[in-house]
């Protein structure tokens, strides 16, 4: 009987997790924003029917139990090896101050001015143009996510600090041919999202992180949002770092996004919920100082633009290859 009584009880631990709405079949996807999990036919036929519910984040349950048995260690290793380290020998050109600048499918390149309200467009023929122009309200971060829509931050005219209760601080989706999509700027209590949005990317869900700086210091903290304005996480670096500087920023294949922190001269990845997987001293460890921007190159390699010491001309570049497990 005590046997009987055992196996009857783990046929049951056994069982699987029904759907949340048929209660019949197997679990194969959970909504994170319902927090409810659910079968193939109820996930199409119930769930995307529901009309509160179009732009919730459905994961498959195979996505999840991957994560939860992976390790969580965050590894001190981010950088695997550096290919090469190159300074430009071109002149430099001060004619124009650039903020920030972006590429879009036609390989041409959008830029904004410091201090500036207009995106213009450098054509191949070296033509520069002007296509949207947000006066009085100033630009200072633009982006092209995979869908060739052009991503923009702006705020009101004047000093970027103090933020105050009237200020405007927002984030705006335009399409290819720059027609406003989206704005985001509050959160559901009506709370500002950003301070100033210092430098934006978007990920294969075209899910927004933000380099959010709070003041003249350049303090600042990772912010991850959704296209309809649902906060995802807020990054703020780690406690054993008191000073978290980020100054640039890019995402990889996998969707990990790194991050460099120009105070601590170093690179933190972290994954798109927010968790850390990877903090590298990279000065300390590889002789990389003052890090700033990041990019991929078509390669695969991460490039880390650093800026100049005082007893240097230029600013450098590194050409590194990250650890495969965090790409």
């Amino acid at each position: 009987m005590a046997t009987s009584s055992k196996s009857t009880s783990i046929r049951k631990a056994q069982v699987p997790v029904s759907c949340y709405f048929c209660k019949g079949q197997e679990i194969k996807w959970k909504c994170e924003d319902c927090n409810v999990r659910m079968c193939n036919s109820c996930k199409i036929t119930v769930h995307q029917g529901l009309q509160s519910v179009q732009e919730h984040d459905v994961v498959s349950i195979q996505d999840i139990s991957q994560f939860s048995s992976s390790s969580q260690t965050v590894t001190s290793v981010v950088i695997s090896s550096v290919f090469n380290s190159y300074t430009t020998t071109l002149p430099a050109v001060h004619k124009r101050k650039i903020s920030d600048i972006a590429t879009n499918k036609d390989g041409e390149i959008l830029f904004i001015e410091h201090r500036d309200h207009k995106i213009q467009v450098l054509s191949h023929t070296g033509e520069v143009k002007t296509v949207l122009d947000s006066s009085p309200m100033k630009l200072f971060a633009i982006h092209v996510n995979k869908d060739n829509e052009v991503v923009v931050g702006l705020r009101e005219p004047g000093p970027p600090f103090p933020v105050h209760n009237f200020s405007v601080r927002q984030i705006i989706t335009f399409s290819g041919d720059y027609n406003r999509r989206e704005t985001i700027e509050f959160d559901k209590k009506g709370n500002k999202l950003f301070n100033y949005a210092f430098c934006i990317r978007t990920d294969s869900r075209n899910i927004v992180y933000i380099i959010d700086i709070f003041d003249n210091d350049s303090n600042g903290r990772i912010v991850a949002v959704d296209r309809n304005g649902r906060l995802k996480f807020i990054y703020d670096g780690q406690k054993d770092t008191e000073t978290f500087q980020p100054n640039g920023i890019t995402i990889t294949p996998s969707d990990n996004i790194v991050v460099s922190d120009y105070y601590n001269k170093a690179l933190h990845v972290i994954n798109s919920k927010g968790d850390l997987l990877g903090l590298q001293f990279i000065f300390k460890d590889l002789g990389i100082n003052d890090p700033y921007s990041l990019c991929f190159d078509s390669e695969g390699y991460l490039l880390i633009g650093c800026g100049k010491r005082n007893n240097e001309d230029c600013g450098k570049i590194h050409v590194v290859k990250m650890v495969d497990s965090l790409v």
